[in-house]
């Protein structure tokens, strides 16, 4: 039996965008076209490029990292929890709400870097049709911020159940 407490308010998946994910592709298409790139010179030449690998490797797994993996954000009374998909593997990230500082509707870099957050959980697909939002907590003795991206509906339903940690800008 599931207590109040446990119960989900509100379900989302990543959902990705047409026009987003041809931007995705096309850089994945760039990504390919390096490794060619490299490919042929290892051809011609007979040496490896260390660094052309290492750099097309990186620019792989962010792509990877960025649009492949999906997320789903489930919001219950007491928590956030954000689920990673991908790659074979599943992970959660809880975020305790009654540690919540301060939630905003977008994630603007230059607002959020002059504040005092230690560090930044990215939980959120490149591709997702729905704005990245941020929510900043107490973790340990500082602060930390998880950016998440989720319709306005979720952000609403968010919003009703603590309504005076919310920042409109």
């Amino acid at each position: 039996m599931k207590t109040s407490e446990s119960r989900e308010i509100c379900r989302e998946t990543t959902h990705r965008a047409r026009g987003k994910m041809a931007a995705a592709y096309t850089v994945l298409l760039l990504i390919c076209v390096s490794w060619a790139y490299e490919g042929f010179q290892f051809r011609a030449t007979g040496h490896v490029s260390t660094l052309g690998v290492g750099m097309n490797l990186l620019w792989l797994g962010l792509w990877i990292w960025k649009v492949f993996y999906r997320y789903e954000v489930i919001l219950r009374k007491t928590q956030l929890e954000i689920v990673t998909i991908g790659l074979w593997r599943q992970g959660r990230y809880i975020v305790d709400l009654s540690k919540t500082e301060s939630f905003a509707q977008h994630y603007r870099h230059d607002f959020f870097r002059r504040t005092r957050i230690g560090h930044y959980i990215h939980r959120y697909n490149m591709a997702d049709e729905n704005p990245a939002r941020i929510l900043a907590f107490r973790e340990g003795k500082g602060l930390a911020a998880v950016i998440f991206c989720c319709s306005d509906e979720f952000l609403r339903e968010l919003r009703r159940l603590m309504p005076d940690k919310y920042l409109e800008f």
